[in-house]
């Protein structure tokens, strides 16, 4: 009882019987609350410029910075670790906070203990938001996860310096979040110059402006040119000269045009409630400029103005506009309020033009500017209920500067506003009621004053000037140019520019959260000479390494006894150590004996491991399911992704990702594993599955297709359609050979063939004028998505006719359909899209759904390296025969013609596959649980093609390269002589012979030099292959 209410049960009994044999007060057990104002100010002012890098970036307007200066981390060790030691054996027990007040916080996410500002207490008392100042960043605590600050810590100021960019404003009311995520992007993991424009009157607020060396702007400059933000309008005090001169400005205003018109002399003002020394009621606040200047109504009187309200709405009502009617300044009348369009009593303070007056509202304290028409005169009746707004100004309390900050104003609204409080009476100045004001609906209750003392934005009104030299400054900066700490990292990062990039997936948590890194030759190389480098360091530098936390270090991985760069998250007492390997986003724990200190070259390349999560997606309950994570993980492991970043948070990089040609958020949405980001599980219905195709050039011809639309009434069984996916397709004569028109490629399980059997155009036509009546009748937009493969009814936009036509692929917007007895696609919005009838598919389609024979080895999920080769192989003319055909699709034996080298190109497609995934299961990361975060490191099937040769004898081929020298060449049989005639060959996938590192022939990919799929190969034994 006492832990949770000391103020009301300090009092220990100590009994003996019946008889109370002591009382004991303990009200000095209490712990010493520490608050901002308590901590020593650092000495930075205006004009200085560091070496900085942004720890929080909430937007331009808030964010946090470390300064680079080595007395900074020190000191930030030191308090870390005294937080540590003080609060680790402490018992778990609730702590009540005061707002404002400094304590010791236990974060969610490593459960070390760091300094925090209580910045609010839930109305439950049970959680609290907490700012920590070290670090910038917010976070909701239940209370038992925060502890006064014990006295042993050092009350330096927070580490964390808080900025805004100087000298400009946001365009709209707050700052964009495509401006945060851009400003994000320019700042995030660099070292930035800072200089200080100008500091906060409270003295811990900086308006800074930032040099943003990679593209030579400041970055007030950079939100400006970007039309983000605009200059600042600075406002400041008037002087008497400007004061006279705008009083003068509206006098000429009102008495330019006011000859001969209503003055409304005869309504002043009415007079003030009166309010005596000691009263006390409960009011709420209308009207709030500073803690000075405060407007309060009585609740009392609440019936009272509700009534007033009523009888100026009907009377505004009544009274029509009059050009006649020009109040004199000081003068009452009712206007029109902008906001609400309802009456309210007004005093008439000023003309700002002939036609434009300034009011100020009696009963609620605000003002506004209107139109003259807005205006009416008012009655005796109106006026003879007092004012009701009570000017007050806070008292006991003075400003930490000069003048009250727009900061405390903005807290001072927070607590006051929309709030029932009781208002005391101590005084009276300059016509405002001194007043104190109680919040009752707290408990324990909050007196206003005390609170912003306590929490550092006010100082009490009888507490003296303190000198900053006898509080102590925190001297961190002696010169302008601070040194650089002697280790300094970067991360990686995603280009926001709406751009696909190579991803591979590295570790796998959920579609909330995983792991990748950019798939490029510069970081695949990293990952490789990283690994040779740490090993030597590691092995031959046994210098032991004191874990500490968010420090860089060498670690050994316990999956394959291999070094690996990583970050202390937490330290245990025994000194081991939990540790993020920061290349590729697994954590685990690590004996201090297994660490290494890590030196400036090792992390002179930026962090790889990227931390995203899949935009458009949420889990179906509370958190992500087995089943689902078990499909993310089938639709992104092993695969070279691609993805474009669509938002940025502080989960990380909200990604859109392909997988296979795939979109994957609306596969897990199709298989109704997720819902759509926003929507109810009870909403949430299967969405297509997208997958991208080969898009061939539309045919621009109308007469091509011949057909015309007659208006007749069509068959009456032609009513209800659909986009069915089980359309009949048909069956080719087998063992027959025929060089295939090909129509559109999915991938070796699916792609369409024109039939090469004579079409009976006379049927057809009679499909076609059936089908344009049927869709010209009973058009309606359809706003469902078909699914790939489906059929449906398409407007070809060459002639504004209904074809038939299958379902390619989606996009948000439109669908790539392809014309089924034409054979050209192109793409279209979803209003010229229809269901199709089942009648009008009686006539099987003039294409037909085909598959490479041997479906039985196929994958689900095609890797993209074996669909760019066979879509390349495909297109350019091949030569196939009907094997079988298995009820869906025509199963075909493919070979490539003899002056292209012959041979089958089923088999070849089969290599492919197979090196491709030899290729996937060579690599090893580090991971601490392989069932639930597979990881996989890719070295060459993360290229934009696989490239290596069939030796047909398995033997091996001379290749050139700065990487690697062979040591064999190709046997002269390795192609017929013929072959060495052509300019271009395919290359396809085979074995390597003797090389077993296929992270050798990385340099082989080079996609900027890629134009088509082809590689040149000389005629000579030692083979030089180059992109062409």
């Amino acid at each position: 009882c006492q832990s949770e209410d000391w103020n009301a049960h300090r009092h220990m009994y100590f009994f003996n019987g019946n008889q109370v044999l002591q009382v004991i007060h303990n009200n000095d057990i209490s712990p010493q609350r520490l608050y901002l104002r308590d901590l020593r100010k650092s000495d930075i002012t205006k004009g200085m410029e560091f070496q900085v890098s942004v720890v929080e970036m909430l937007s331009p307007g808030r964010f946090f910075v470390h300064v680079e200066s080595p007395e900074l981390i020190d000191a930030l060790k030191a308090i870390t670790v005294e937080l540590q030691k003080s609060n680790g054996s402490m018992l778990r027990t609730e702590y009540k906070p005061d707002t404002g007040e400094v304590c010791a916080i236990k974060y969610s996410l490593d459960q070390n203990w760091y300094r925090g500002v209580v910045q609010s207490v839930a109305a439950d008392e049970r959680s609290a938001n907490i700012l920590y100042i070290d670090f910038g960043n917010e976070e909701d605590v239940t209370l038992d996860r925060i502890k006064p600050l014990a006295a042993s810590i050092e009350p330096i100021p927070p580490c964390a310096m808080e900025c805004t960019v100087a000298g400009i404003t946001p365009v709209t009311d707050c700052w964009m979040g495509e401006c945060c995520i851009a400003v994000r992007q320019l700042v995030a993991g660099k070292s930035l110059k800072l200089t200080v424009v100008d500091t906060d009157k409270n003295g811990r607020t900086y308006a800074v402006d930032i040099l943003l060396a990679s593209i030579g702007k400041q970055l007030s400059t950079f939100l400006m040119d970007h039309g983000y933000a605009v200059s600042e309008v600075v406002n400041t005090k008037p002087t008497e000269v400007e004061i006279d001169s705008l009083v003068s400005a509206s006098l000429e205003n009102f008495r330019s045009q006011s000859r001969g018109k209503n003055e409304n002399i005869e309504a002043q003002p009415p007079d003030p409630l009166t309010q005596g020394l000691g009263d006390t009621f409960a009011a709420m606040v209308t009207h709030l400029q500073s803690p000075y200047d405060i407007i309060c109504q009585k609740l009392d009187n609440a019936s009272v103005i509700q009534e007033l309200q009523l009888k100026l709405r009907e009377h505004g009502s009544q009274t029509p506009a009059s050009e006649n009617f020009r109040p004199a300044p000081g003068t009452v009348c009712c206007s029109l309020f902008s906001e609400d369009n309802q009456w309210y009593r007004a005093k008439v303070l000023g003309y700002s033009s002939e036609e434009k007056v300034c009011v100020g509202y009696i009963d609620f304290g605000n003002s506004e500017e209107v139109e003259l028409s807005r205006l009416r005169p008012i009655n005796n009746e109106l006026l003879a209920l007092p004012t009701q707004a009570i000017p007050c100004a806070l008292a006991g309390v003075r400003p930490t500067a000069e003048d009250w900050s727009e900061e405390i104003v903005m807290m001072l609204k927070r607590m006051v506003c929309n709030r029932f409080l009781r208002v005391e009476i101590l005084g009276q100045r300059e016509g405002m009621a001194l007043v104190a004001l109680i919040d009752e609906s707290s408990d324990p209750q909050g007196n206003v004053a005390e609170l912003l003392v306590a929490a550092g934005y006010a100082l009490s009104a009888n507490s003296p000037d303190k000198d900053n030299a006898t509080k102590g400054t925190w001297h961190l900066h002696t010169v302008p140019k601070l040194p650089v700490p002697e280790l300094l990292w970067t991360c990686a990062e995603l280009p926001t520019n709406g751009q696909m990039m190579s991803l591979v997936v590295s570790v796998i948590e959920h579609p909330g959260e995983f792991y990748c890194y950019k798939c490029n030759q510069e970081d695949l190389q990293v990952l490789v000479d990283l690994g040779d480098e740490l090993r030597h360091h590691c092995e031959t530098d046994m210098t032991p390494c004191i874990p500490s936390v968010g420090e860089p270090c060498c670690a050994l991985f316990s999956g394959d006894g291999a070094w690996y760069r990583g970050v202390v998250q937490s330290v245990h007492p025994d000194g081991n150590a939990r540790v993020y390997f920061v290349d590729y986003g697994n954590t685990n724990e690590v004996e201090q004996a297994n660490l290494r200190a890590i030196t400036p070259r090792l992390l002179e390349h930026h962090f790889l491991a990227i931390r995203c999560w899949l935009s458009g997606v949420e889990p179906l309950g509370p958190q992500w399911g087995t089943e689902s994570i078990s499909r993310f993980q089938a639709l992104c492991v092993g695969q070279q992704l691609l993805g474009r970043v669509l938002s940025i948070t502080e989960r990380g990089y909200g990604l859109e990702l392909e997988s296979g040609g795939q979109d994957v958020a609306v596969t897990l949405l199709s298989e109704q594993l997720a819902k759509a980001t926003g929507q109810s599980p009870a909403q949430a219905k299967p969405a297509p599955t997208v997958r991208k195709t080969l898009q061939q050039q539309p045919i621009q011809n109308s007469t091509q297709r011949g057909i015309t639309t007659c208006m007749e009434e069509p068959d009456a069984k032609a009513t209800v359609g659909t986009f069915p996916l089980k359309w009949k397709t048909m069956e080719l004569p087998r063992n027959e050979t025929f060089q295939p028109t090909i129509a559109a490629v999915v991938s070796p399980s699916l792609f369409y063939v024109l039939n090469p059997i004579q079409v009976n155009v006379e049927r057809l036509q009679n499909v076609m004028m059936d089908l344009g009546v049927y869709c010209t009748i009973n058009y309606s937009p359809s706003h469902c998505k078909p699914m790939p493969g489906a059929a449906c009814c398409a407007q070809f936009s060459g002639d504004k006719n209904w074809y038939r036509a299958v379902v390619l692929g989606t996009t948000e917007t439109e669908a790539s359909v392809l014309y089924a007895d034409y054979g050209n696609s192109e793409k279209l919005p979803f209003a010229s899209i229809l269901p199709i009838p089942t009648e009008f598919l009686q006539l099987p389609f003039q294409i037909t759904r085909c598959a490479l024979k041997g479906t039985e080895h196929f994958p689900s999920v095609w890797p993209v390296e074996v669909l760019e080769v066979f879509r390349a192989m495909l297109c350019d003319g091949v030569l196939a025969s009907v094997q079988a055909f298995d009820g869906h699709s025509n199963l075909l034996s493919v070979s490539l013609h003899m002056e292209r080298g012959g041979g089958s190109l089923n088999s070849m497609i089969l290599e492919v596959l197979q090196s491709t995934q030899a290729c996937n299961a060579q690599t090893l990361v580090p991971r601490q649980e392989p069932a639930k975060s597979p990881v996989l490191t890719t070295s060459i099937a993360c290229g934009p093609s696989i490239i290596s040769v069939n030796l047909r004898n398995n033997s091996s081929l001379y290749v050139q390269s700065t990487k690697f020298r062979g040591v064999k060449a190709a046997p002269d049989n390795f192609f017929p002589t013929t072959m060495f005639g052509w300019d271009n060959v395919i290359l396809m996938v085979g074995s390597f012979g003797g090389f077993d590192k296929l992270s050798s022939f990385n340099w082989l990919i080079c996609p900027e030099k890629r134009t088509n799929r082809y590689l040149q190969v000389c005629p000579v034994k030692r083979l030089d292959i180059q992109w062409i």
